[in-house]
């Protein structure tokens, strides 16, 4: 009796690393990058703001209003961070 010819074993690990490095789209990285440089930059201007008001060239108001919106959005990314990590934690757990 003779085996079946022309049937390839099937694999998961088939692909080469540098080939799947070079087709995956980097469109989620840019935006995640991009998210970060944003809440650095409110951070740095919250920054700015509160040295501004201790020399009394801003008022109170306006600096709680740059400490606000860099908290705010220092929140919000923290939150997506983890609905990620939940994310990710949830696929490594899946069975192949």
């Amino acid at each position: 009796m003779t085996g079946i010819k022309g049937i390839n074993p099937i694999s998961l690990n088939t692909e080469r690393l540098p080939s799947k490095i070079n087709r995956r789209d980097s469109g989620f990285a840019k935006k995640i990058e991009q998210a970060v440089k944003d809440v650095n930059s409110k951070q740095n201007i919250a920054d700015d703001a509160i040295e501004k008001v201790i020399k009394g060239e801003l008022g109170i108001h306006e600096g709680m209003m740059m400490i606000g919106k860099a908290e705010t959005s220092l929140k919000v990314l923290s939150q997506v961070r983890n609905k990620v990590m939940t994310a990710y934690n949830e696929v490594m757990r899946m069975q192949v």
